[in-house]
């Protein structure tokens, strides 16, 4: 028989082995989170703050209309006109025939924007989207804009959806169509190309031929769409390339009018100084 000495060493033995089964377990939990974790982050995006709680908190509001030229959305000079156009676009021809924008590319706005799509953050794409609706009823109500008939969106390829986890230019316009009380319609399909991120002014500018109209024939609009003024949506407006190219392509397969709209814009070199609408202002 055995001692009460060696019946207590087994039941410690057996406690120790329970407990060590135990830890082992725990490990193997906590790797398969962390690389569950790291899988979801991957296809999904990681997880995100509530965008209304941020967007409280910031105390950040959309700027006044008559911030930015009607026309392209260049930031406007302190006492510049700009119903026909500002100085960067009175002389230009524009695809578009205007744009909207929530504000400049600064931050908060250049923090949050890339997020929706780098970070797959859904909540951000619909609470700005919202913001962007309201600013371009604003924009109609003010005569600034023409009221459209259609919300269609710059497009992306389908592999960058996939990879992205996010649709974020539709998210943008499923939005803003929802405050406008007006459908949404992809219109346009993108070929793949390298990305544009990083590429400077003249790159950008450089790209023509990726989009097309689908939804007719030969490239042509569904004939519901074709005289329709659409209200084009993109997240960010950098050189105005993109938009411009969207617009040409909406244009040639049969739509009225375009006017753009995005959640935010690059200002130009010569505009992008503090000092420039003291500049103008002292002239």
């Amino acid at each position: 028989m055995k001692s009460e000495g060696e019946h207590a060493l087994a039941r410690a033995t057996a406690i120790a082995r329970c407990a060590h089964r135990m830890i082992g377990k725990q490990e193997r939990a906590a790797r398969r989170a962390v690389l569950l974790r790291g899988l979801e982050s991957a296809l999904f995006g990681s997880r995100m703050p509530d965008a209304r709680i941020l967007l409280s908190t910031a105390r950040w509001s959309r700027e006044p209309i008559d911030a930015a030229c009607p026309r392209c959305g260049t930031t406007r000079a302190r006492f510049e006109h700009v119903r026909g156009g500002c100085a960067e676009c009175r002389h230009r021809k524009l695809a578009f025939c205007g744009l909207v924008r929530l504000g400049r590319y600064a931050p908060p706005l250049s923090q949050w924007t890339p997020a929706i799509k780098q970070r797959a953050w859904q909540g951000m794409a619909d609470a700005l989207g919202v913001e962007l609706g309201r600013q371009v009823r604003d924009a109609i109500a003010a005569e600034l804009q023409p009221q459209p008939s259609v919300v269609t969106y710059v497009p992306t390829h389908w592999l960058r959806r996939m990879l992205r986890g996010i649709d974020h230019g539709r998210m943008l316009a499923e939005a803003v169509a929802r405050e406008l009380g007006i459908e949404v319609q992809p219109l346009l399909r993108v070929d793949l190309l390298p990305r544009q991120t990083g590429s400077g002014r003249r790159t950008r500018a450089s790209k023509s031929g990726r989009f097309r109209c689908w939804g007719g024939r030969r490239g042509r609009l569904a004939p519901q769409f074709i005289d329709a003024t659409v209200l084009l949506i993109d997240d960010v407006r950098t050189t105005g390339a993109t938009l411009a190219e969207a617009a040409d392509a909406l244009r040639a397969g049969g739509a009225g009018g375009v006017v753009a709209a995005c959640c935010a814009a690059v200002d130009p070199p010569n505009r992008s100084s503090g000092q420039f609408g003291m500049r103008v202002q002292g002239r």
